[in-house]
């Protein structure tokens, strides 16, 4: 009896032991916190376990424009935004856009290793009822090497610096730019880069625009996509470019090279005996409305010997005591307009009517038919020029303008009033209307005397003021000019309807076109 209960009292004293030995703090497994990495500025951290630097940021915007068309993108002078009647063209626009990003660094033997993405929204009301998803950077930088989605190496002057606005300029930072160069760094802030880049042509629709074949007949006002007969991609656009950035600003010198070769000259519509690609057009297909030509089977019709366009450039950015700066780019091209023009997007065509009044431009790299032989390329040349003053610390007012000039030669200007020449309307003075919805008709007269001149010129000046109430969180707002000396000026022309907006067929003046419009900006960065 008493071997029981010795037994069950160290049996009891047991059971107790383990249970205080259960209520004992045990020893917590050593955390990773977070590091501060100090390596590339501020706001990076080390990935836990890794030699990693990470910073993540991004923004939130809110914008709203006025008088400024249906895309505060492509602005009042593209497309149907052009037509300002009741129906095209709004008059008030509002726009929410958010990014987020990540730049990852890592030091290597090689040097420092970085990749950066950037991915975001953006929903403009009411013109699209839908939002826009992209990532408009998506890189790697190592070595020297740039590869994937950045912003091209000939830009220089950075419009978006000085303006909410995206007046006439080489700049490719809002839309990123595919890109795989090599820059060298040779100390004191000297730098050279060789970069194999994305084409910069006006679509991605085969065939391109861009190379226009006016045998395929007339062109429709405010867009890139008439006559199109580029031929495909067969290359990149070849950018170097020549910098220096030093405390007292920085400066660039540039130069590209860009494919302008074409397709085929066209082909008859049916051919011979309903056999398409049976024959061909001749030299005067589509003067006066007859004989257009197609693309379709036009492979037995040969093409223009190839062409390659190009641009040259240089800028320089000053900075000034207290925080100001002047910035300027020009660029002269042939064969290359988007490198003087890549916003507004698309390197628009403008347009725009005023009652019955109306400007008008065509962009294009090159013009060819059966008679110029050769492509014949297009002249441009552009500026680009802002200054920014603070005022306070966190208040800024910049003054930004630009201008760009395009010039056909005598045989591309002459292909293109072929195409839109139609004969007289009986005894009257004007055209008979194009077969063309959106497009334009001179006189056989009109086109001999030179009335019908597809130069023009484009020029716009602005002011951006904005207020920061903290260093990540301001409100300003952008007010621009815009005028369009138009091609074809003080002729009289009669204008075909196009499908699905207002503006009639009817006789209209040509003669130069403005607009003002206005863009109020709420933003929001995110930090770490």
């Amino acid at each position: 009896m008493v071997k029981s209960l010795l037994l069950g009292t160290a049996a009891g004293l047991v059971a107790v032991a383990g249970a205080q030995a259960a209520d004992m703090p045990v020893k917590a497994a050593p955390v990773q916190y977070v590091k501060i990495c100090s390596l590339y500025g501020d706001g990076f951290y080390y990935i836990p376990g890794t030699d990693i630097c990470l910073k993540i940021g991004g923004y939130v915007r809110g914008e709203y424009f006025y008088n400024y068309g249906a895309s505060g993108t492509n602005g009042p002078f593209a497309g149907v935004s052009g037509q300002k009647d009741r129906f095209d063209g709004n008059d008030f626009l509002l726009r929410t856009r958010a990014y987020a990003w990540f730049d990852s660094r890592q030091q290597t033997e090689y040097g420092t290793l970085r990749s950066y993405l950037q991915l975001g929204v953006n929903y403009d009301s009411p013109a699209v009822t839908s939002t826009s998803f992209n990532a408009n950077r998506a890189f790697i930088q190592f070595a020297g090497f740039t590869v994937g989605t950045a912003q091209s190496f000939f830009d220089f002057y950075q419009s978006p610096a000085s303006s909410f606005f995206a007046p006439p300029s080489s700049n490719t930072g809002d839309r990123g730019w595919k890109v795989f160069a090599y820059t060298a760094q040779y100390g004191n802030g000297f730098s050279a880069t060789f970069s194999f880049e994305e084409p910069r042509n006006f679509s991605t629709t085969a065939p391109q625009s861009g190379t226009l074949n006016t045998n395929l007949g007339n062109l429709v006002l405010g867009v890139n996509t008439s006559d199109q007969d580029k031929a495909k991609v067969r290359f990149p656009d070849i950018v170097q470019n020549w910098r220096v950035d030093q405390a007292w600003g920085s400066a660039q010198v540039m130069v590209a090279a860009h494919d302008v070769s074409a397709g085929y000259y066209a082909a008859t519509v049916g051919g011979i005996g309903g056999i398409q690609g049976s024959s061909c057009t001749g030299l005067t297909a589509g003067f006066l409305g007859v004989g257009t030509g197609t693309i379709t089977g036009s492979e037995t019709c040969g093409h223009p010997a190839d062409k390659v366009g190009w641009a040259v450039g240089g800028g320089s950015r000053h900075n000034f005591p207290g925080g100001d700066y002047f910035q300027w780019q020009a660029t002269y091209t042939q064969g290359a307009v988007r490198y003087v023009a890549f916003t507004p997007a698309g390197a628009f065509s403008p347009v725009q009517f005023n009652g019955q009044n109306f400007g008008y431009g065509f962009f294009s790299d090159g013009i060819f038919s059966n008679a110029t032989q050769d492509i014949q390329l297009t002249t441009v040349w552009g500026i680009n020029a802002a200054y920014d003053h603070l005022w306070l610390p966190n208040f800024r007012t910049s003054l930004y303008g630009s201008y760009f000039k395009v010039d056909y030669g005598a045989n591309a200007n002459l292909a293109i009033c072929n195409a839109q020449s139609r004969p007289f309307a009986g005894l009257g003075p004007a055209a008979t209307p194009s077969a063309v919805g959106g497009s334009i008709a001179f006189t056989p007269v009109q086109v001999a005397n030179g009335t019908c001149n597809n130069n023009f010129n484009f020029w716009t000046i602005g002011s951006r003021t904005q207020y920061n109430f903290t260093p990540w969180f301001y409100v300003g707002f952008d007010v621009i000019y815009q005028k369009l000396e138009t091609a074809s000026n003080g002729a009289n022309v009669t204008y075909t309807a196009l499908a699905g907006t207002a503006k009639p067929t009817a006789i209209y003046h040509i003669q130069d076109q403005d607009n003002y419009g206005l863009r109020i900006r709420v933003h929001r960065d995110i930090v770490p």
